[in-house]
Order: structure tokens, then C-alpha cells, then sequence
């Protein structure tokens, strides 16, 4: 059996599809497993927010277009560029083990006296008006509580290109994925990582997924290996969560949930407007129930006035 996998053409893309084909292979379900590139209209716009030309979207789009008409089998994303909501023919049917969710910074300026920079006093190293590159508004809001008096740049572009705006001096700092850099072979160009308990990453970040028909049930029982159950608990609580939100793309709100050592499900959650206005939430419980609490921390957020937070962003 042939199964064609569609990808975006980046080099974190290639990777990650890469990974997936090579897992397909080792399961023993196909030897042939070719890769279909796909140029999504997120590709494109290099030059603009994604948020004014329909959001994260923007990067499945095409994909999801090659799987209605059978030119691929599976598609497979970096779950954070998957919306909430995906047209009703298709699913998630596959996460792959989450990898790194945390945030990171690097700086233009290294250390040379020495002094370690982590998670705790990474702003420390940030001057008022320093310009950092970033252009989600998640990362902005965050880093704006941490620290006052920042300058935020638009920055676009695949991995190696971020990386050299930075050291072509046109920022201070920038802040990525860990995954990405770290899928990449380029996690010597952290500085800090971020705590993902309280600067809460993008939902779904560090995973990888696989997007396929719904009616397609003999990938179910061919695609299963691949699947990591502690990861679908984790994803999909903070993908129902936002979703109850019902924010879009142009709103600056995280979800993060773990796994604890006890065996319970930790959801955290924030919403927050470009007014500076901030509501973070948490809630735990069982891992069979991960879709009633991502529906209840959404309902614990909207009580506590977080619609009213979120409305602030289109004003």
C-alpha cells in the first residue's frame, strides 16, 4: 500500500514529515511512503500578519484541499498551525510524542562575562526599548507583563531566516519554539527557556499531527502505532479549551496542559487584549476526562470576564 503524505516545503516541515514517513516505514505498514510538497497560502505572506488574511489557517488550507481530491493520503502539521476547528471530512486521527513546548528567547548580544541566563531572569537581560521579534501576539503579552517598555518587530520566515534578521541586527531578541530549533540541530542558539507553567505556549506547541478523511478507517488501524495517547489527552484538552473560547486567531491566549506525577491532567490557560488587560486560569482532573476540562476552563475563564477581555482586541 502506497500511503502519499503532503507537506509543507520548509526545512522544520520536511523534517517532521520525514519523521512521520520513517515511522510509517518502521511499523512495517508500507515501504512506499513518498512525500507530496505543498505551497500553503501561509507560505506566501511573508511581509504581513497572518491574523489580517485569516490566521493560522493559512498554512493547512492547501493541504486540506490535496486530501479532498485523494492527491495525498495524510497531511502532516505542526499542530499549533491546525485551527480548532477543521472542515468536518477530516480529523486529527494522529499526534506524534510531544516534543519540547516550551518558548525561547535569544539575544543578539551574548553573555561574555559568563553569567547563566534561564527561565528566571532571562528579562533581566532586556533593556527598556529593546526590539524583540515576535509576531505572535501570545508571546507579546506574555513578555509584556514580564518586562515594560519593549518594542515588538513583525517577524516571519522560516527558522534560518529568523535567525539571521537577528543577527543582521535587526532586533535585540527574538523569541521561537524550543522544537523547532531543536528538530532543526540549532538549540545552541538558546539562550533561555521559557517555563511553560507561566510563560504558556501556543496550543498544540511542539507536536506533531496527522491530519486525514474521516472516512478513511483503514488508516486508523495503519496509523495507531504512531499515536501517543498521553499526548492526544494533553493537545486536545487545550484545543477544546480554546475552541470553547471561540477567540480566533487574532487574540493573544495560550493553553498548556502536562501530565502531573500523580497521573492528573493540569490545563492552564490565558487570555489577554492589546490593552494589557490579563486572566489566567487552571484546573486539574482525570486524563479520561481531558475534554470536559478544556470545556470547563473555558467556562471558568468566561465567568471571570474573559470574553470581555478578548472583545478589547478588535477595538
Amino acid at each position: 500500500m502506497k500511503i502519499k503524505i503532503g507537506t509543507r516545503g520548509s526545512a522544520l516541515a520536511l523534517y517532521q514529515a520525514n519523521l512521520v514517513r520513517d515511522l510509517i516505514i518502521k511499523n512495517a505498514v508500507t515501504e512506499d511512503a513518498p512525500l507530496k510538497i505543498i505551497k500553503t497560502s501561509g507560505d506566501r505572506i511573508l511581509n504581513a500578519s497572518l491574523s489580517s488574511f485569516g490566521g493560522k489557517g493559512l498554512f493547512v488550507k492547501e493541504i486540506e484541499d490535496a486530501l479532498e481530491s485523494n492527491d495525498i493520503d495524510i497531511a502532516v502539521h505542526s499542530l499549533k498551525d491546525v485551527p480548532q476547528v477543521i472542515p468536518y471530512r477530516f480529523k486529527i486521527g494522529v499526534v506524534i510524542k510531544r516534543d519540547d513546548p516550551r518558548d525561547c528567547i535569544i539575544f543578539r548580544e551574548k553573555q561574555e562575562n559568563g553569567e547563566k541566563i534561564d527561565s528566571k531572569n532571562f528579562v533581566s537581560f532586556l533593556r527598556s526599548g529593546s526590539v524583540i521579534g515576535t509576531s505572535s501576539l501570545r508571546r507579546q503579552a506574555l513578555l509584556s507583563r514580564a518586562k515594560g517598555g519593549l518594542k515588538f518587530e513583525p517577524l516571519r520566515g522560516n527558522v534560518e531566516t529568523r535567525l539571521k534578521k537577528l543577527r543582521d541586527g535587526q532586533f535585540d531578541a527574538i523569541i521561537l519554539s524550543s522544537s523547532g530549533l531543536i528538530r532543526l540541530g540549532l538549540s545552541q542558539n538558546i539562550d533561555a527557556y521559557l517555563n511553560p507553567l507561566s510563560f504558556i505556549p501556543q496550543c498544540g506547541q511542539g507536536v506533531i499531527a496527522i491530519e486525514y478523511k474521516k472516512s478513511r478507517h483503514d488508516l486508523d488501524e495503519i496509523l495507531f502505532p504512531l499515536n501517543d495517547r498521553d499526548t492526544m489527552v494533553c493537545v486536545f484538552a487545550e484545543r477544546e479549551c480554546i475552541k470553547a473560547l471561540d477567540c480566533g486567531c487574532a487574540s493573544p491566549v495560550g493553553a498548556y496542559a502536562h501530565i502531573k506525577g500523580d497521573g492528573r491532567l493540569n490545563l492552564r490557560c490565558f487570555v489577554s487584549n492589546n490593552k494589557g488587560e490579563f486572566l489566567e486560569e487552571e484546573l486539574e482532573g482525570k486524563t479520561e476526562d481531558f475534554k470536559e476540562i478544556g470545556k470547563f476552563l473555558a467556562l471558568s475563564l468566561i465567568e471571570k470576564g474573559a470574553l470581555g477581555i478578548l472583545s478589547k482586541n478588535y477595538s
